[in-house]
């Protein structure tokens, strides 16, 4: 079967940091298991350099780890050991080192300070923050300063689009935001098309067999190997409790689909007893392995957002839909997958709207936002107000609102303009219609939070 390469948007990231700050500094890949670091790495270092090799410290020999702990004064004799041991000839600044998961090996990225003084080849380290602190608070590791560090996540729609052969219809959707032009008779075709995306996701496993084979089930197959790659990294992590870890993953979708507007993460659901101070870790963790998007409450929004938040009141969002939709669903067989149907078909029930929070909370993280939201409660502890999203734009705060159904109200847009009248832009309303603008209100389709 013919090898499928996906286009990834940050190969012009890579190619920024090989400009403007190789070889002074090391790149930092960071991002899930299976989101396609290694691939990009490894394209990237086919095209742009001579020769390159990849190290993997989950499958490294002994020898290889011996040397970055005790072979770094005769960087000479460390060098031959890795042309040596991976048969590839390196050469001097026309070669690049890939440095794999490099988060189960942190004494690897300690000796980069040390390689990149020598400055014979550029280095690109791939992997997630999930453990390094840890790791190296009780190790005394020095973490190297000259790194630049990007995030990856799985693919955008736009990406996916592009992988699907069609290099048409991002351009047009781009376009009609802009100039808030409506799509009109390509709307509905559009929209089916991100209803896929929401099925299949963004991970380049999922992706690639839906290409293949356009077999729901055998992307089905391989989001759920994913989903147990990660619940097995989860049981072997030493760091926080695997237990509440678990429980924090295992909890989303019923949190996502609660009836109730109430919409922060309840610890009291995953275990009546659990307090923030002991879930704090283990949701760390699964935020610096990047397998969920965290979003968190601003209790004063600004045009600097970030300066007011609540960290105890939280939202929790997987990083990929597609795999929300088979976490959602368990160990159940593909043909019984209502969600799927629903989605495809536009038949979402309320408690299904969850995939549509989640699939924006994605484009917004994708396309550079954090995940943030506004909620605000009564004496009697009922919230009376709530923004599922905050992002900035010219110097104001952008309220978006999520929606999903045929019926939706925009009460607490509008409470929330009157009352931080002077700090909010346009607020924006994401659904399944066509644009339209109502005074300051923009009602825009759901596949535009891609363009946000």
């Amino acid at each position: 079967m013919t090898k499928i390469a996906l286009k990834r948007n940050l190969y012009a990231e890579l190619l920024k940091w090989k400009r403007e700050y190789a070889p002074e500094y090391a790149l930092f890949l960071k991002g899930a298991r299976r989101v396609g670091k290694t691939t990009l790495a490894e394209e990237f270092g086919k095209n742009e350099y001579k020769s390159f090799v990849t190290i993997n410290f989950q499958s490294t020999n002994d020898t290889i780890r011996d040397i970055f702990v005790n072979s770094l004064l005769d960087l000479d004799y460390f060098f031959n050991v890795i042309q040596m041991q991976y048969n590839v000839k390196l050469y001097e600044r026309e070669s690049l080192i890939i440095l794999d998961e490099i988060q189960l090996f942190p004494l690897a990225r300690q000796a980069l300070k040390t390689l990149l003084e020598d400055g014979r080849y550029d280095y690109i380290e791939t992997g997630s923050l999930e453990g390094i602190k840890k790791k190296t608070e009780e190790s005394e590791i020095l973490i190297p300063s000259e790194e630049y560090a990007v995030e990856m996540f799985p693919l955008s729609f736009e990406e996916f689009l592009l992988a699907t052969g069609d290099e048409f219809t991002f351009p047009l959707i781009k376009d009609s935001y802009e100039h808030l032009k409506p799509l009109g008779k390509l709307h509905k075709d559009i929209l089916r098309k991100f209803r896929e995306y929401m099925c299949v996701g963004g991970m380049p496993q999922a992706v690639v067999k839906y290409i293949q084979s356009k077999d729901f089930e055998k992307v089905d197959f391989a989001k759920k190997e994913i989903l147990a790659l990660y619940r097995n990294d989860i049981k072997n992590q030493k760091e926080e409790n695997d237990a509440y870890i678990g429980n924090i993953l295992d909890n989303i979708p019923s949190e996502l689909s609660k009836h109730e507007k109430s919409s922060s993460f309840k610890l009291s659901h995953v275990n009546k007893n659990a307090r923030y101070r002991e879930y704090a870790g283990p949701l760390n963790w699964l935020s610096e392995a990047m397998i969920v998007n965290v979003a968190r409450n601003v209790t004063d929004p600004s045009p600097a957002l970030t300066l007011n938040m609540d960290d105890e009141r939280f939202k929790c969002y997987l990083l990929d839909t597609g795999l929300l939709v088979n976490l959602s669903f368990g160990d159940g067989s593909y043909m019984d997958n209502e969600f799927y149907k629903a989605i495809l078909t536009d038949r979402l029930h309320i408690n299904e709207g969850m995939f549509v929070e989640n699939v924006v909370s994605q484009c917004l993280r994708c396309g550079g936002h954090k995940n943030l939201f506004y909620i605000e409660y009564n004496d009697a502890g009922k919230p009376v107000m709530e923004i599922d999203f905050l992002i900035r734009k010219d110097r104001k705060v952008i309220p978006i609102e999520a929606k999903s159904g045929k019926s939706y109200a925009i009460k607490s847009l509008k409470n929330f303009k009157k009352k931080f009248s002077d700090k909010v832009g346009l607020q924006y309303v994401l659904y399944d219609g066509d644009i339209k603008r109502e005074q300051e209100i923009v009602y825009l389709p759901l596949y535009m939070a891609s363009v946000m």
